[in-house]
């Protein structure tokens, strides 16, 4: 069962799931932006005592110490004390020079869970793959799995066929242990899509897409802690002068996989998170050859509102300025892709046009509608860009 939070800082919050006891990482819904509070994990509040405990959500990036969120400037330990009765307060702290053995972890992951998806007896997460458009192909390709939802198959399977690496499970976030020591598969790996991330066919990451329902989760701790270094669907993106980059792997492996079959022009690669793209990303695309990268974030029909009440600038739109002045940085040309919403949509993703219109619409779209990033940016309200703290973006050329 999951760790939530406990003590005065819970008093106000929603429901906070503890995610890494490393650093003390809780994740749940943000206070300030709502999220469904049974499943959501965009606000994160890391409780280690350092004096800077700090809060941070990757959708509306709120963020500050933690103490804020009491009303309080003075310095607290928000620790064991908020943490349930009983449950082991911290565990062992990823190191970069295990990171070799996490890979082999995770490798060993992505095969228990390849096999899992592939079984008789549990066919349902195969076939809602082949109901969202992956065929038999595309899911081999990249590797898809399912992490059943049994707390002790995958420390068995570990315990069994890599022993040796056993001791680095829980600092790789695939295990904890619970209130008793014992340790068990991490929730983020139980009854969920597997979704490798590779570099030169090697797993450096992996991350989960709950099944059924939505939403994509992360392991614990940072991606640097773990030795995550490239997007998803990188390796497609050799030999390629433009790429589409768009965020969630679903929309990442739609597109790409149309590509690799011949019907698109161009793959994608997508971050997990539509704040975390890491600057030297775009370097790496720019020494591997890509000259042209089109932002494809999700079209919404209204932006949303701020505390105030008054109207801000969409996470999407805000998030196309930062990356799409990072790619730029990087010698990069930058265009930008609008979709167009239906009538009475609320919104519009890349992977649900590609599945509703087709690879020839899509297409079209792209060489017909990208737009430079200068000309998005001109497009967008002033007053909505300064209040977002991007008006020195407004001189983008």
């Amino acid at each position: 069962m999951p760790t939530f939070l406990q003590g005065t800082l819970s008093t106000q919050l929603p429901p906070m799931r503890l995610v890494s006891r490393a650093s003390q990482e809780y994740a749940g819904a943000c206070p300030f932006c709502g999220g469904d509070e049974r499943r959501s994990d965009r606000f994160h509040v890391w409780l280690m005592p350092t004096g800077r405990e700090r809060y941070w959500c990757r959708r509306c990036n709120r963020k500050g110490l933690a103490t804020e969120l009491l009303g309080s400037t003075r310095r607290t330990t928000l620790n064991k004390t908020n943490v349930r009765a009983g449950a082991r307060p911290s565990g062992p702290t990823p190191q970069s020079a295990h990171i070799p053995f996490y890979r082999q972890l995770y490798a060993l992951v992505t095969i228990w869970a390849e096999a899992n998806l592939h079984q008789p007896w549990n066919p349902e997460p195969l076939v809602y793959l082949h109901q969202r458009g992956y065929d038999l192909a595309t899911v081999r390709w990249a590797r898809l799995g399912y992490a059943l939802d049994d707390p002790q198959t995958l420390v068995d399977v570990i315990r069994c066929q890599a022993p040796t690496l056993l001791p680095y499970a829980e600092e790789a976030g695939l295990l904890l242990r619970d209130d008793a020591g014992a340790l068990r598969t991490h929730w983020n790996l139980c009854g969920r899509i597997v979704i490798p991330y590779l570099s030169a066919g090697e797993v450096c990451d992996l991350r989960t897409r709950r099944f059924p329902g939505k939403g994509y989760t992360s392991l614990p701790g940072s991606y640097a802690w773990r030795g995550a270094t490239v997007p998803l669907c990188w390796d497609a993106t050799i030999m390629n002068e433009v790429v589409i980059i768009t965020e969630g792997e679903f929309k990442a492996l739609a597109v790409t996989a149309a590509y690799r079959n011949g019907a698109l022009p161009y793959p994608a690669i997508s971050h997990p998170g539509l704040n975390y793209f890491r600057p030297e990303w775009a370097t790496a695309l720019s020494r591997r050859g890509v000259r042209v990268a089109i932002l494809a974030y999700d079209a919404r029909a209204t932006r949303p509102n701020n505390d105030a009440g008054n109207e801000q600038l969409a996470p999407e739109e805000a998030w196309t300025i930062r990356h799409g002045v990072t790619l730029a940085a990087a010698g990069l040309q930058v265009l930008v892709l609008n979709l167009p919403l239906e009538p009475g949509a609320a919104k519009e993703d890349l992977d649900g046009f590609l599945v509703k219109h087709g690879p020839a619409a899509l297409t079209w779209l792209i060489h017909a509608m990208a737009r430079p990033l200068h000309s998005y940016v001109a497009q967008l309200p002033p007053a909505l860009i300064s209040a977002a703290g991007l008006d020195h973006h407004l001189s983008i050329a």
